[in-house]
């Protein structure tokens, strides 16, 4: 049983991403890993804001976050935003954020700027 180069979990059988020697529990963690931080594009299409955290109690009622962009090529965030769930997601709460995944759940996020016109 190995740990995760990023996170320190443990990956089960050896399963998950690798690279190289390294072991990794997702994608998430080996892609933050590789760029620990955004790159020089996405930190100058955004301001510092933060989008904040989200919450959800029993799986069922809270936020979390949605996105339907590709990835990054670079730093791998994604354009993101808050939502409202009740078993499903109801509407948005929350203006568009690029969000970076630490970890599978632990996220950085800046928002996105204002596009002129």
């Amino acid at each position: 049983m190995a740990k995760c180069a990023n996170c320190g979990a443990y990956v089960l059988f050896g399963l998950g991403p690798s690279e190289g020697e390294q072991k990794f529990c997702s994608k998430k963690c080996l892609q933050y890993w590789k760029h620990p931080g955004y790159c020089e594009v996405c930190t100058l299409d955004t301001t510092e804001e933060s989008l904040g955290g989200t919450y959800t109690l029993n799986v069922l009622f809270g936020t979390r976050l949605m996105g339907f962009s590709s990835a990054c090529p670079t730093c791998g965030s994604k354009v993101m935003r808050k939502w409202f769930w009740f078993v499903l997601p109801l509407f948005p709460v929350s203006k568009k954020y690029r969000v970076l995944f630490q970890t599978s759940d632990k996220f950085f996020s800046r928002k996105i700027r204002q596009q002129p016109g």
